[in-house]
C-alpha cells in the first residue's frame, strides 16, 4: 500500500489502529507477527565453536602433532600432560573470549534507542526494537526516526533525510495525502527510519519496521555490526606480530642449536615449540577487550556510558573539557525567584517544581499585576509540571502560582539556539513570545509601565538591560516576555530563575586542575550569569561572548582560546569553532552537547559527550560518551577511569613480556652454553598456564593509583612502552640470573630432576612476586589500594603449583619434592625482583623530592 497517497484516517483503518495507538496486548501480538524492529538479527557464536576456536593456532597444531608422536613412541605421560595443559589453556582462552564477546553484546545492548509511543492511550517510553506497525510515535526535535511512518500531525517540522535520499537540506513535511505516485524523496507526508527530526515536533503512525523499512531494504545484506578494533588493540596486535616473529626466530635457533649440541631430537623439538607457545602473547587482543570492557562496566556504575571502546583510551589523554553550564555544571532544577514587570520588582516564593508559593510585591500578593506575563509563561511552553525542559517547567510552576492557564495555540515557532526565542499564536491572532532579553526587546514596539501600555524608548531599553545585568550578577537565568497582535509586541517583563551549581562540581573542577586538565564552560546565558556560576564552582579565566567571538578570525581565536575559560551567549555553531581552535593548538578535547545542532561538535570532538536526560537522539548517536546523570563530575570520573584502564593494560603487557622474556633467556642460555635443558617442555607449558593467566588478568582490574589524577594527560603519540622498558629489561635480567644461578648450583650436587624442580619453582615464584611490582612504577606496594583479585589469583596459582609438587602428579612432570631448606633458598632469591623494584621506587622518590 502506498500510504502517502491516502489520508491518515484511511492509513489507521488499514493498520487497524487509531490516534490513541495500540493496546499493549495487540502490540505484543504484532511483535510476534512482524518481529523486532531491527535490520538483522544478531548472530551469536556458539560456545562450543568459541571453545574449539582456541585450538585454531599453528603452534597448538604442532603440539597436537607432538602428542600423537609421543603416543606413537609410547611416551604416554608426555602426551597426556601436554594434552591436559592444552585443554587448560584453551579453557582460559575461552574464558577471555567469552568475556570479550559478552562485553561487545553489552555495548550493543546499551546502545539501544528508546521511543515515545501511545500504548493503551497513554504516552510511554519503549525500546525502539519493540515498535510494530500501527504504533503511534511521538517525535521531538533531535529524535532519530526508528521506523517508516505516515505523518499524523506536524508542527513546523523539518527532517534531515540526507542518509536516505542524499538531500543536503532539511526537508519540510505535510499532513495531507498525495494524489499521484511520487519518488521516495518527494513523499512529503512520510518519514523514514534513520532520518532525523531537526526542527519542530510530530506525531506519526508506524507503517513499516525492521527489514521492511526503506533503510532496512538497503541494509538487508548486512549480517552483523562488528566492533571496530581500538587504536590500542591495533597497536598491540602489531606488537604481538613482531614478538611472534622474534619468538619463532628464537625457538628455531633453540631447536637448531639443540640439535648441534646433541640434544634428543624429540625433546628439543618439544622444547622449542613449548617455548614459542609460552612466549607468544596470542591472548593480548582478548585481554585488552576484557580490560576495556571491565572499565566500561566501572564507568557505567559511575553513570558514564561509553558508546565506543576507543573512547576509553582517548579519555586518558584529554587535556580540555568543554562543558555546557545548564544541567551539567548546574543542577538543571530551575525555580523562578524574581520578576521585573511594569518597571516594578516582584519576588516569588517556593522552590522546585511544586506549584506552592506566591508572587509578592513587598509582602502583598501581586499575582494579578503580572497576569499578562504569566499567560505568556504558561502558553509559550511545551512542558508540564512533571515533564519537559527545566526552564519551561519552572515557568509552568510560576503560572500556576498565579492561577493562570495557557491559551490554545494554533501555530508556533519552536525555540532554537540560533534564534534564541519561541513564539506561539492563538486563534485570535495574539502572539506570545519568550526568549533572550536582547532578542525580545528588539522585536517589541511597546512596553508595559505600571499596568499601562506605551511606546518603548531607548531609555526603557537601558533600564531593562540594567535590570537584566543585575539579575545575571546574582547567577539568575533571565528570560523576557512579550505579547501582541500583528507584530506590534508589548514588552511585559523579565523573569529571573536560579539553577544552582551541583554540589560536587567544584571539587571535580579542582581535581581536573590537579590532573592537568583545563575546564571550559560554554553557555547561551548572559556573560554575568556565566561568571557568577563560574565563581561559585572555582572556575577562573577570561570571558568571551558569542558576539565577540564572531568578530575574531580563526587565527585570532586560536591565539586566545587557551586563556578563555568562559564562553557566554554562544550558539551550537560557535562550539565547532571553539573546538577546532583548541584542537589546532594540540589539545585533546572532550566536549558536551545535547541538541541537534551540537552534533557536528560532538562528532569532531576527541570525546563527544552527550546528555542522557536532556539530550536528543542525534546527539547521543554521534557521541562517544553519554552522561546518564548529565553531571560534569561524571565526565571527570570517566577520565579517571580511562586513565586507570590504559594503565592496567600497560601493567598486564609489561608483566607478560617481562615474564616470558625471562623464560626465553633461561632456555636460550642453556642451549648456547651446552647445559642440559633447565626446563622440560611440559614444565614450560605449566609456567605459562600458572603465571600468564589469572595473576596477569587480575592486573586488568587493579584499583586506581591514588595519584592517577595528579599525573599529566597522556600524550596520544607516546610510545606504548614509554616508562616500562627499563622495568622489562631488569625483570628479564634478574629472572635469568636467579634461575640460571640456581640451576647451575643445584646441578653441581643434586640430580638433574631436582635442579629442574628448583629452577621450575623459582621461575614461577619469581613471576608471582613480579606481578606485584607491575602495579606501580613509582609508588610503594604498601601504599597502593588492595587488589583482592590479584591476591586471590596469586594464591590460587601458588596452590596449583604446590598441588603439582606434592601429589602423584609430580612424577608426570619429572619433579622431586622440595624440602624446607630448598624453600629457604628459593623464596628469598625469587623475591629479588620484587625487592629490587621496591628499592628502585624508594630511590626515585628521594630523587624527585
Amino acid at each position: 500500500m502506498d500510504y502517502y497517497r491516502h489520508s491518515f484516517e484511511k492509513v489507521f483503518a488499514q493498520l487497524k489502529s487509531s490516534k490513541k495507538g495500540l493496546s499493549t496486548k495487540e502490540a505484543k501480538k504484532r511483535l510476534e507477527k512482524y518481529g523486532r524492529n531491527v535490520f538483522s538479527e544478531e548472530k551469536k557464536i556458539p560456545y562450543l565453536r568459541l571453545f574449539l576456536r582456541q585450538f585454531n593456532n599453528p603452534l597448538v597444531w604442532v603440539l597436537f602433532a607432538a602428542v600423537l608422536i609421543s603416543l606413537f613412541i609410547q611416551h604416554y605421560v608426555d602426551a597426556i600432560v601436554i594434552l591436559i595443559i592444552l585443554v587448560f589453556n584453551a579453557c582460559f582462552g575461552f574464558f577471555q573470549e567469552y568475556k570479550a564477546e559478552k562485553a561487545v553484546q553489552l555495548l550493543q545492548k546499551l546502545r539501544e534507542h528508546k521511543s515515545r509511543v501511545l500504548r493503551d492511550g497513554k504516552e510511554v517510553e519503549i525500546l525502539s526494537d519493540q515498535l510494530v506497525p500501527g504504533d503511534v510515535l511521538i517525535l521531538a526535535e533531535g529524535d532519530t526516526v526508528p521506523a517508516d511512518c505516515r505523518i499524523i500531525t506536524c508542527s513546523s517540522c523539518k527532517f534531515d533525510e540526507a542518509s536516505l535520499t542524499g538531500e543536503s537540506k532539511p526537508v519540510g513535511k505535510i499532513v495531507t495525502s498525495l494524489r499521484s505516485k511520487v519518488a521516495l524523496a518527494d513523499q512529503k507526508n512520510m518519514v523514514f527510519a534513520g532520518t532525523t527530526l531537526v526542527r519542530g515536533k510530530a506525531r506519526v503512525v508506524v507503517v513499516a519496521t525492521g527489514k521492511k523499512t526503506e533503510l532496512g531494504k538497503i541494509a538487508s545484506e548486512i549480517q552483523e555490526i562488528k566492533e571496530e578494533m581500538t587504536p590500542l588493540q591495533k597497536r598491540l596486535k602489531e606488537i604481538g606480530r613482531w614478538l611472534t616473529i622474534l619468538t619463532l626466530g628464537v625457538s628455531v635457533l633453540v631447536f637448531v642449536l639443540g640439535l648441534l649440541r646433541g640434544f634428543d631430537l624429540f625433546e628439543i623439538f618439544l622444547t622449542a615449540v613449548s617455548l614459542a607457545v609460552a612466549a607468544i602473547p596470542e591472548g593480548l587482543p582478548a585481554v585488552v577487550t576484557v580490560t576495556l570492557a571491565l572499565g566500561l562496566r566501572h564507568m557505567l556504575k559511575r553513570k558514564a556510558l561509553i558508546r565506543k571502546l576507543r573512547s576509553v583510551e582517548t579519555l586518558g589523554s584529554v587535556t580540555v573539557i568543554c562543558s555546557d553550564k545548564t544541567g551539567t555544571i548546574t543542577k538543571n532544577e530551575m525555580t523562578v525567584t524574581k520578576l521585573f514587570s511594569g518597571f516594578l520588582a516582584y519576588s516569588v516564593t517556593g522552590s522546585g517544581y511544586a506549584p506552592s508559593g506566591k508572587i509578592l510585591r513587598g509582602k502583598k500578593d501581586a499575582a494579578k499585576d503580572v497576569s499578562d506575563l504569566l499567560l505568556v509563561a504558561a502558553s509559550c511552553n511545551d512542558a508540564t509540571l512533571d515533564v519537559g525542559d527545566p526552564t519551561e517547567r519552572a515557568l509552568q510552576v510560576l503560572a500556576r502560582k498565579g492561577a493562570v492557564n495557557s491559551v490554545k495555540r494554533v501555530s508556533e515557532v519552536p525555540f532554537s539556539s540560533e534564534a534564541k526565542f519561541m513564539s506561539v499564536t492563538d486563534a485570535e491572532g495574539v502572539t506570545y513570545l519568550k526568549g533572550a532579553v536582547e532578542v525580545v526587546l528588539e522585536k517589541c514596539s511597546y512596553v508595559l509601565d505600571k499596568g499601562k501600555k506605551r511606546l518603548l524608548t531607548e531609555k526603557d531599553k537601558k533600564v531593562i538591560l540594567k535590570q537584566n545585568a543585575s539579575y545575571s550578577q546574582e547567577a539568575l537565568r533571565v528570560l523576557a516576555f512579550a505579547s501582541g497582535k500583528r507584530g506590534k509586541l508589548t514588552f511585559l517583563g523579565l523573569a529571573g530563575m536560579i539553577d544552582p551549581p551541583r554540589d560536587e562540581v567544584k571539587s571535580a573542577i579542582s581535581l581536573c586542575r590537579q590532573a592537568g586538565i583545563r575546564t571550559v564552560m560554554i553557555t547561551g546565558d548572559h556573560a554575568m550569569t556565566a561568571q557568577a556560576v563560574a565563581k561559585k564552582v572555582g572556575l577562573k579565566g577570561k570571558v568571551l561572548t558569542g558576539l565577540e567571538l564572531d568578530k575574531l578570525s580563526d587565527a585570532a581565536l586560536q591565539k586566545i582560546v587557551s586563556s578563555v575559560s568562559i564562553y557566554a551567549r554562544v550558539s551550537s555553531l560557535h562550539k565547532v569553532r571553539i573546538l577546532r581552535s583548541l584542537q589546532a593548538n594540540g589539545e585533546i578535547v572532550a566536549m558536551t552537547g545535547d541538541g541537534v545542532n551540537d552534533a557536528p561538535a560532538l562528532k569532531q570532538a576527541n570525546v563527544g559527550v552527550a546528555m542522557n536526560l536532556k539530550g536528543t537522539e542525534i546527539s547521543k548517536d554521534v557521541s562517544h560518551l553519554i552522561l546518564l546523570d548529565d553531571n560534569f563530575a561524571t565526565i571527570v570520573a570517566a577520565v579517571e577511569e580511562g586513565r586507570v584502564v590504559y594503565g592496567n593494560i600497560k601493567k598486564f603487557v609489561q608483566f607478560l613480556l617481562a615474564a616470558n622474556f625471562g623464560e626465553v633467556v633461561l632456555v636460550l642460555f642453556s642451549v648456547v652454553t651446552g647445559l642440559p635443558l633447565p626446563l622440560l617442555p611440559v614444565q614450560i607449558l605449566w609456567v605459562n598456564l600458572v603465571t600468564d593467566s589469572f595473576p596477569a588478568l587480575a592486573l586488568g582490574v587493579d584499583p586506581a593509583d591514588p595519584g592517577v589524577m595528579k599525573q599529566k594527560p597522556r600524550d596520544p603519540k607516546e610510545s606504548f612502552f614509554a616508562g616500562i622498558k627499563s622495568f622489562m629489561f631488569f625483570a628479564t635480567l634478574l629472572s635469568a640470573v636467579v634461575t640460571i644461578g640456581l640451576f647451575l648450583w643445584y646441578s653441581s650436587f643434586a640430580s638433574l630432576d631436582k635442579a629442574r624442580t628448583v629452577t621450575f619453582t623459582a621461575l614461577i615464584l619469581f613471576e608471582l612476586f613480579l606481578v606485584f611490582s607491575c602495579r606501580s612504577q613509582i609508588r610503594s606496594l604498601f601504599r597502593l589500594r588492595h587488589n583482592t583479585w590479584l591476591y586471590a589469583a596469586v594464591a590460587f596459582s601458588f596452590a596449583l603449583h604446590l598441588l603439582l609438587l606434592y601429589t602423584p602428579l609430580a612424577q608426570f612432570f619429572s619433579l622431586e619434592p622440595l624440602l624446607l631448606r630448598d624453600w629457604m633458598i628459593i623464596v628469598p632469591l625469587s623475591a629479588v625482583g620484587l625487592l629490587f623494584f621496591e628499592l628502585k621506587k624508594v630511590l626515585f622518590r628521594k630523587k624527585v623530592q
